[in-house]
């Protein structure tokens, strides 16, 4: 295994490489440079496993060269090192698949047990491909692989020597080695309480039914996914916004993405520049990509092309705007904070930043101001109330900015003062939920928020407010309460009620019992019995 190391602090870098004894974590090999730069030209000829990359440092900071390493279709694990002050950066060392994020000052035992880590998953990644590739069952059914695999390369490296020669089977991957060829790309977005299936299968269910169809063969079109999980599609032909550019032709790939994604995915498209010769595919990709991103600006189920592209600039982060947010929110001033928002909104409608991690990076810090003030209002709880996983989760979902714009003002509700029984309907359906589906698999909060129309995190802050105890804690309860009921009848067995009660093992029903009831069920009915 081989590990880099990004610092541009001189004796944080001679310590990192020479101080630690890396043997014990399975590295046989380590580098280090000084900025992003420096490891992008490394890159062309030494390949890492691991790469520890600072945040801050001069020429190109750790999430910029972060970047350029995954448009550059490595699968090298990420651990991110920082100071304190680099919080902001979180957000956007996630969405970039980052493995860890550790602190300065670095613990180099905690540093070892992350690296350490990060060697295994490698080692079995690595492990998996091989086998993968060993258990290949025949070579049709290779050839949805072999399609998304050039795909991948076509926007990468358009250069390697393996994909001439291998344009030249027809069958199996359908492009000509000659142009022209447009690239478009899609970025999806569905709930996973509605499916439930992993991203990478759900990709390849999409990818299986986009091969056996007809007008994709017709068109001599291949379709993969890149490492943002964006489905692109490489098209023989020049296509553009008009109908006499073959416009026809890409509503009608809309409605092939529909019928293979169903109705609970949704996306847009993004359509890129004429290619004329293969090396240009990544330009054609990286203009579709922008065309896709521009869509974020004008919601999903369209089209968006490289032509409607117009000036953009980055979307700042105003820190007195957020000074100023706070105050409002804290003063339960919720009309001035909404209109905080909606001129964040209008700002970036205007700016049209393409960089749309750093977009939702500036709202996420809007966010975490009120999970803040939430926290110190007593509305919501450390352990779910606005949990920082919940935030990411449901921002990483949102397909547009409107969208965004609106999910960040539904939780300034909780901080209103109401009248009378407001919420109480809300409330009524919530816990008639609950106890109608607490027993069934899979059942908790997303479920839940699927269910009452609240995103997760509202729906958290919500139930704690109008009844002073977590959603949590109120599911143990009905649990709890419904467990008891059922122990009571001696003829039942131990795991009819556990699966009673929503737990398939009843081993870990026990523990959950004893830890709330504090006996065990056994313990419980016996003490009936006296």
């Amino acid at each position: 295994m081989k590990l880099l190391i990004l610092d541009d602090e001189g004796r944080t870098r001679e310590f990192l490489h020479h101080r630690i004894q890396w043997n014990s974590t399975g590295i046989t090999e380590v580098r280090s440079v000084k900025n992003g730069c420096l490891a992008l030209e490394l890159l062309l000829e030494w390949v890492p496993d691991i790469i520890l990359c600072d945040i801050r440092m001069p020429k190109m900071d750790g999430i910029e060269f972060a970047k350029q390493l995954r448009l550059q279709d490595m699968d090298a694990k990420l651990i991110f090192l920082s100071g304190f002050s680099d919080k902001e950066y979180l957000f956007s060392a996630i969405q970039l698949q980052a493995f860890q994020f550790i602190e300065k000052p670095i613990k180099p035992e905690l540093l070892i047990q992350a690296v350490g880590e990060a060697v295994s998953i490698r080692q079995a990644e690595l492990a998996k491909k091989k086998v993968e590739l060993r258990l290949q069952a025949s070579f049709d059914e290779n050839i949805p692989i072999l399609r998304r695999e050039m795909v991948r390369k076509l926007i990468t490296d358009p250069y390697s020597p393996h994909v001439v020669p291998a344009l030249v089977d027809r069958d199996t991957f359908l492009l000509s080695d000659k142009g022209p060829y447009t690239v478009a790309v899609a970025p999806l977005f569905w709930r996973t309480s509605v499916i439930s299936k992993e991203t990478k299968l759900v990709q390849e269910d999409i990818l299986n039914d986009l091969f056996k169809s007809e007008e994709m063969l017709e068109w001599g079109a291949i379709a993969g996914f890149d490492l943002q999980n964006w489905l692109v599609i490489i098209m023989p032909g020049t296509y553009g916004s008009s109908y006499t550019e073959g416009r026809a032709r890409l509503e009608q790939l809309i409605h092939i993405l529909h019928r293979s994604m169903g109705p609970n995915i949704q996306f847009y498209l993004g359509v890129g520049s004429t290619s004329n010769a293969l090396f240009d595919i990544p330009q054609s990709y990286r203009s579709a990509l922008d065309a896709g991103n521009l869509m974020f600006y004008h919601g999903y189920d369209g089209i968006g092309f490289h032509t409607d592209l117009v000036e953009n600039e980055p979307l700042e982060m105003d820190w007195e705007n957020l000074k100023q947010f706070r105050e409002c929110v804290r003063r339960g001033d919720i009309t001035d904070a909404a209109a905080v928002i909606g001129e964040l909104t209008e700002q970036a409608m205007r700016s049209k930043d393409l960089d749309i991690i750093r977009v939702k990076d500036v709202y996420f810090q809007f966010l975490l101001i009120l999970h803040e003030v939430a926290l110190q209002q007593g509305l919501t709880d450390r352990e779910e109330g606005g949990e920082s996983r919940y935030i990411w989760k449901e921002i990483d979902c949102t397909p547009n900015l409107n969208a965004l714009h609106h999910y960040v003002l539904s939780f300034l509700t909780i901080f209103e003062k109401e009248e009378g029984n407001a919420g109480a309907g809300k409330m009524r359906e919530i816990v008639r939920f609950i106890h109608a589906h607490f027993h069934e698999k899979g059942f908790g909060i997303q479920m839940i928020s699927d269910q009452v129309g609240l995103s997760e995190t509202y729906l958290c802050s919500f139930f704690k407010k109008q009844s002073g105890q977590t959603i949590k804690q109120y599911m143990t309860s009905v649990r709890l309460e419904k467990a008891k009921e059922l122990l009571a009848d001696q003829a039942l067995k131990l795991y009819a009620i556990a699966q009673a009660v929503g737990f398939a093992d009843a081993n870990y029903f026990t523990t959950f019992f004893k830890k709330y009831a504090g006996c065990t069920p056994t313990e419980y009915r016996e003490r009936l019995e006296a």
